[in-house]
């Protein structure tokens, strides 16, 4: 399989509490400190040899502690973010994509891809995503922010109560459903955010890995920001004091000289650093990092690969989706598949298509079509069994046995033995041979002996 894996996940609470993306300041303060502890003692010590040792030693010092600073930033965004919640067992589920793939900008500093997945057999209705401004599904009997169900399905939950997310003894309740520990130590988002009623799903860049990669350069590189800075600060103080004691001084004399310098002084040196920290920052150190993270962004099609091509993942789409099950701790937190080590489309031509996908409809018409029966399928459904979803044990097993027929075929393509197998010629698949398979080689007549 294609999927990137940059990330590990950490077992709670052996390994402490997740890096919350509220501790970023204080992380930030205690590294600077740091920084200029180190800095100072290494200029102290490089005394002895003089002034040149005592710049040299402190540069040094710098390079070294402002790059491990990277390096550690690195190393939390890595590898101490994500909460495993079933270590070394990738978990499957089936539903439908709510929007198109999205990818943050460089202000995240995140270069992952993702999308949710709206869980089977939950209803959807169209909404307005807030993050992406566009047009994305949601599920129709999703959660208010105390946990409450919207409105519009209160009532038909309370008249069928296995049909509720976090409740259905189904993909929700396995999936979605907050882990008691980590609410109350941790926290989750509010019930109300999307990543808490559908399953978040990231693809991983490696804007952190090329982070630490490039880490020297990087330091380098504020380095030469922060002169330009003061230089250009410096240089319009001067220019700032020498204005202002001109103007001082033609109304008050050598005390409005005085203070019209260090009026002018101040304000000079904060528009001469803003010009030049814009000029170093667009000029320089913005290209640089956004070439990094533009360099290996995440990409859900990464995961979406096979020698069939279904198309790639769009909004509306009926998936099957594999990835390792995390509870995202840098954010509000919520449970997700992160890294997304698959992803497939129901397929026709697989003998399991979108016609066959079940959503639970509590309005659904004596009259109304039934889906049809999957290949191999026994369980017979009727428009009761439609109007009481999950409530329902036909409609139950049917949802079981959809789940399991299609989440077969992505663990099988992860298992040791299913890779041994696929080195061989006639067995060019990916996902499964009911999916991207091609047809075996015919077998070569026996010799004939005697």
């Amino acid at each position: 399989m294609a999927y990137k894996h940059y990330t590990s996940c950490f077992l709670y609470p052996a390994g402490g509490k997740p890096y919350n993306e509220a501790d970023r300041l204080a992380f930030l303060a205690a590294q600077a400190l740091q920084i200029i502890v180190i800095t100072g003692l290494a200029a102290a010590f490089g005394l002895l040899l003089g002034p040149v040792g005592a710049a040299l030693a402190a540069a040094i010092a710098f390079l070294a502690s402002a790059t491990a600073t990277i390096d550690k930033a690195a190393g939390e965004w890595l590898n101490h973010r994500l909460v495993c919640l079933d270590k070394d067992n990738p978990k499957c589920a089936v539903g439908i994509v709510s929007y198109n793939p999205f990818r943050s900008d460089l202000g995240a500093f995140d270069n992952d891809q993702y999308f949710d997945v709206i869980l089977m057999p939950h209803p959807t209705t169209e909404i307005l995503n807030a993050e992406t401004n566009e047009a994305a599904l949601a599920a129709a009997n999703r959660y208010n922010g105390d946990g409450t169900v919207v409105a519009e399905f209160a009532a038909n939950i309370t008249a069928h109560p296995a049909n509720d997310i976090l409740n259905d003894g189904f993909q929700g309740h396995e999936l979605l459903l907050p882990r008691d520990d980590l609410k109350t130590d941790l926290g989750y988002a509010p019930a109300d955010d999307h990543a808490r009623w559908a399953l978040h799903c990231e693809a991983e860049g490696d804007f952190w890995i090329k982070m630490r990669q490039w880490a020297p350069a990087i330091v380098i590189l504020l380095t030469a920001a922060l002169v330009v800075t003061a230089a250009a600060a410096a240089a319009g103080a001067s220019v700032g004091a020498a204005v202002g004691c001109a103007i001082g001084s033609f109304f008050l004399g050598a005390l409005g000289c005085a203070i019209g310098s260090f009026l002018g002084g101040l304000l000079g040196a904060a528009i001469g650093g803003a010009i030049g920290g814009a000029a170093s920052y667009f000029g320089g150190v913005k290209p640089v990092l956004q070439g990094l993270f533009n360099w290996n962004p995440g990409n859900v099609e990464d995961a979406n690969v096979g020698d069939k091509a279904l198309g790639p993942i769009r909004m509306g789409d009926h998936v099957a989706v594999l990835g390792e099950h995390v509870y995202d701790g840098y954010h509000k937190g919520w449970h997700e598949f992160h890294p997304l080590m698959a992803v497939v489309k129901f397929d026709a031509a697989a003998g399991v298509d979108a016609r066959h996908y079940l959503q639970w409809n509590p309005d659904f018409p004596d009259t109304g079509e039934v889906p049809p029966k999957p290949p191999g399928e026994a369980t017979d459904l009727t428009a009761q069994d439609m109007r009481d979803g999950l409530g329902s044990t036909a409609f139950r097993t049917r949802c079981e046995n959809l789940r399991r027929t299609w989440c077969a075929m992505l663990n099988e393509a992860f298992d040791p033995e299913t890779k041994r197998a696929q080195q061989g010629l006639d067995q060019r698949w990916t996902i499964h041979p009911m999916v991207d398979g091609c047809i075996p080689q015919e077998q070569p007549p026996a010799p004939h002996i005697g």
